[in-house]
């Protein structure tokens, strides 16, 4: 749990919560801070020690004040971690990549083979979760409490660590049944996007003999990552294997969700259309 209470939340103060009032005014002074364009002010918060009953009146208020917060709780340490969207144009990038990847599939005439879990809570080993979007394929994850296997985290250039370190999260905490995380980095000053594709690789061990038999080891590892800035794109294309999002081989008409350098262009404009 040091890891996840730690990586990629270094200068971030670690707040002693007193109460839901008192947690909404932090929360609502750094959301306005970032809204404004500082950057500065962070977009994780951490507070301790929340109970489990705290934390959940503190989803009930909100569900009904700060929808686009995610949350992040540890039990032993009772430590609440919570990602704080900066504004519309991070809730649009996550929304229309998903949409570009269902649509992928809606091609396929399999859009009703998936599921849009959008911020639903997962369970991990001590802690629990909730991702910006994730998809859930329905014929061999048909209960609304099975893991996803794609899931959609975003926040701003400067969070990348943190992104990083929930993709392990995804990963690590749901044995292995979330197959894919991508991760969505955006630089609004800049106008660029960064996305990375996480999955578990097995690695073998190359040290391997008569008296060190370890076995190769699964690891989150980065697949693929891409830049587009402006009509520059790097890293092209996204390919999404059919069987880590499906759960089965591929039919026929069937097969790896891909998205182009075009399709990636086309979501970039989709993402800072009306931003001013």
């Amino acid at each position: 749990m040091d890891y996840y209470l730690n990586e990629g939340l270094e200068g971030v103060e670690r707040q002693h919560y007193r109460g839901a009032r008192s947690f909404a005014r932090a929360i609502q002074a750094q959301a306005d801070e970032l809204r404004s364009g500082n950057l500065s002010a962070g977009q994780y918060a951490v507070f301790s020690p929340v109970t489990q009953a705290e934390l959940a009146k503190l989803k009930c208020s909100r569900d009904d004040s700060h929808k686009s917060l995610r949350f992040l709780y540890l039990n032993g340490a009772e430590t609440l971690i919570v990602k704080i969207m900066p504004g519309p144009t991070h809730e649009t990038a996550t929304r229309e990549l998903a949409d570009k990847v269902k649509e992928k599939i809606g091609v396929m005439g399999l859009r009703r083979a998936v599921r849009d879990m959008g911020g639903t809570t997962y369970l991990g080993a001590e802690s629990q979760k909730e991702a910006d979007s994730a998809i859930r394929p329905t014929a061999f994850r048909p209960l609304e409490t099975n893991w996803p296997t794609v899931v959609f985290e975003c926040g701003v250039s400067e969070s990348l660590p943190r992104l990083i370190t929930d993709s392990n999260w995804w990963l690590a905490n749901s044995a292995h049944d979330v197959k894919i995380v991508l991760l969505i980095s955006v630089n609004k000053p800049q106008r660029k996007i960064h996305l990375e594709q996480w999955e578990d690789l097995t690695v073998p061990n190359p040290h391997i003999t008569r008296n060190n038999p370890n076995p190769p080891r699964t690891w989150p590892t980065k697949v693929n990552e891409i830049n587009i800035d402006g009509g520059t794109i790097t890293g092209t294309p996204l390919r999404l294997p059919f069987a880590k999002i499906f759960l089965r081989p591929a039919g026929p008409g069937e097969g790896d969700i891909v998205l182009s350098a075009q399709d990636l262009l086309d979501y970039s404009e989709d993402v800072w259309s009306g931003v001013p």
